[in-house]
């Protein structure tokens, strides 16, 4: 597709897109939110450079695509609110960290009755020898890969995802939120693309619904190693001051710990979800 107001080139064949000739320090015009919210659509995940964004900032773009959604978790040690903004995480690691947000490939919250639409990631600090990546995976070209008889098994079977499975109870245990636990369609339908998505993910799923525990215990363990083929992933190697917006409806990503004891520094907002995920 054609672009006006934004540069968009893709990353690789099947997820991702870096988008150029924009500045998010200013206030976006209608038509480069529209152009941005499509990039968005037909790639999954996009990049901004060079893009030296305060809080306010922050704020503001995700506010032009909907309500911030706050992360469930507040007690995290990976991750904390920033003051004034509380849907606003920093997250600041060193050689004193005992682990890191996202080191396992996840779709952001999807604990919750309605998961957030979008992620809003700004790196100011990076490791050193372009440590710190993060990966990027299309749930719709796994799915889309699936034999016609696997895809005939998922039809209708739904999954349960558990916030105890990711976060350390003995942390949490004061912020009922912490606590969620939602049903949702193994394939579930993108709202706005109308594509077909694998929505399981190790760090929240536990179990598929209404099956045997060994059959389920199988079937997650075949869905994460098809999702996590390289054939339709992707590697982001951050820069100081850049960007990552991404469709949790779309992608799963994993966050690269390769960087002990270098410190790295980002802040990360969500963009709340409006509708549950839904079959096809």
């Amino acid at each position: 597709m054609s672009y006006d107001s934004i540069t968009v080139t893709q990353s690789s064949p099947h997820v991702g897109a870096e988008i150029s000739n924009v500045d998010l320090l200013t206030p976006l015009s209608s038509k480069q939110v529209e152009e941005i919210r499509a990039a968005l659509n037909a790639h999954g995940v996009v990049f901004f450079r060079n893009q030296k964004l305060d809080p306010k900032a922050h704020d503001r773009f995700v506010r032009y695509f909907g309500k911030p959604h706050v992360h469930a978790g507040g007690k995290s040690t990976a991750s904390k609110p920033v003051a004034g903004y509380p849907a606003l995480r920093k997250q600041y690691f060193d050689e004193s960290s005992a682990r890191i947000s996202g080191e396992t490939w996840h779709s952001d919250q999807s604990c919750a009755e309605i998961p957030p639409k979008y992620s809003v990631l700004y790196q100011e600090i990076i490791p050193p020898n372009s440590g710190g990546n993060t990966m990027f995976l299309s749930a719709a070209k796994a799915y889309e890969e699936l034999s016609p008889g696997m895809k005939n098994y998922l039809k209708g079977k739904t999954a349960t995802h558990n916030a105890s499975k990711a976060f350390d109870a003995k942390l949490t245990k004061d912020n009922k939120e912490t606590h969620l636990s939602a049903i949702h369609p193994i394939v579930a339908k993108h709202p706005e693309n109308g594509r077909q998505v694998l929505f399981v993910n190790p760090n929240f799923t536990s179990h598929v619904n209404d099956v045997p525990e060994d059959e389920s215990r199988y079937i997650l363990e075949f869905l994460y190693q098809h999702t996590q083929r390289p054939n339709w992933t992707m590697r982001f190697n951050w820069t100081s001051h850049s960007i990552a917006c991404w469709d949790n409806r779309a992608v799963q990503h994993y966050a690269i710990w390769d960087y002990w004891p270098n410190k790295r520094l980002g802040y990360r907002m969500f963009v709340g979800g409006t509708e549950r995920p839904t079959a096809m």
